[in-house]
């Protein structure tokens, strides 16, 4: 049989008498008070949360009052009473130009007939004077300007790889004098192809300052269409290499005038080259347009 132990009294578990906890707890708080310590606080009851009709509310009232106050900012009056008018302009840096920024003075454009490539084209400081007809009418250049005058009729000028092939090929127009005749070149078929062994050449023998003027003959696409037609510059005699300027004249636009395209410097002689790149087609077929060699003036002042 298993041995029983007595109890120990040491083990025993008695229940609290409340009485006993209750004396304890009041000396306990004597003592706290005889100490001058405060006691620990007491638990609070958990806040209630916030009515949602009561917080959407609040939130409207919040709205309003911001939009008074902004109504009261935008409105408001500097102290000599004067009301602050708000800009009728939107301004946008780099997309907008405020008007008051704007000069009143015109810029100076560029006649939209000309067309100046990555190579150059030279603008006058001031316009060209217009240049006299190309047939003589008595009309002289000013004192000390040298006037020379190329092209088909006029002399320095020549039809490089010109051929005959109906209104396919080179055609001839005019009475063969100067300012009346002018040569229909044909087109290379790519507006940016040149046909490196056909070209127009003008040449003139002139040192300084020249301003250069093209005559546009009148005719249909077939005789002059050029859309644009463009035109190289060198500072020497003949062609090849790289010019020193070029410019284009959109000759569809500009039949029966004189064009002026721009001023160019000469060490003695200049060259005026006109390419073929251009588009003799469209979606319905050939149209045979060609370009126009006619006259080329050139105005030098040394």
């Amino acid at each position: 049989m298993p041995t029983q132990l007595p109890d120990d009294p040491a083990e025993r578990h008695l229940a609290p008498d409340p009485a006993l906890m209750a004396a304890a707890r009041a000396r306990g708080q004597s003592r706290w008070a005889a100490a001058g310590e405060a006691p620990a606080p007491e638990e609070k009851p958990p806040v209630k949360p916030l009515d949602r009709r009561v917080a959407v509310i609040a939130a409207v009232a919040a709205l309003l009052v911001v939009a008074g106050i902004t109504v009261v900012s935008l409105s408001g009056s500097d102290e000599s009473g004067q009301t602050e008018t708000m800009p009728t302009h939107s301004y946008i840096p780099g997309v907008i130009t405020p008007p008051e920024d704007l000069s009143e003075e015109p810029s100076a454009s560029v006649d939209p007939t000309l067309a100046s490539s990555a190579l150059g084209l030279v603008p006058s400081a001031t316009p060209p004077p217009p240049p006299p007809p190309p047939a003589g009418d008595g009309n002289r250049p000013p004192s000390g300007v040298t006037t020379v005058t190329s092209g088909p009729g006029c002399g320095s000028y020549s039809s490089v790889g010109s051929y005959r092939d109906g209104r396919k090929g080179w055609v001839d127009h005019g009475d063969g004098k100067c300012g009346s005749t002018f040569v229909s070149v044909p087109m290379s078929g790519d507006a940016r192809r040149d046909d490196p062994s056909a070209y127009g050449v003008w040449t003139f023998s002139a040192a300084g300052m020249c301003d250069i003027s093209v005559h546009v003959p009148d005719g249909d696409l077939t005789a002059v269409g050029g859309n644009p037609t463009v035109y190289f510059v060198y500072d020497r005699s003949g062609v090849g290499g790289t010019p020193m300027a070029s410019f284009a004249v959109k000759q569809v636009d500009k039949r029966g005038q004189w064009v002026s395209a721009g001023r160019f410097r000469s060490s003695g002689t200049l060259t005026v080259q006109l390419l073929t790149r251009g588009q003799d087609w469209d979606r319905n077929g050939p149209t045979y347009a060609h370009h126009a060699a006619s006259a080329i003036k050139a105005n030098c002042t040394p």
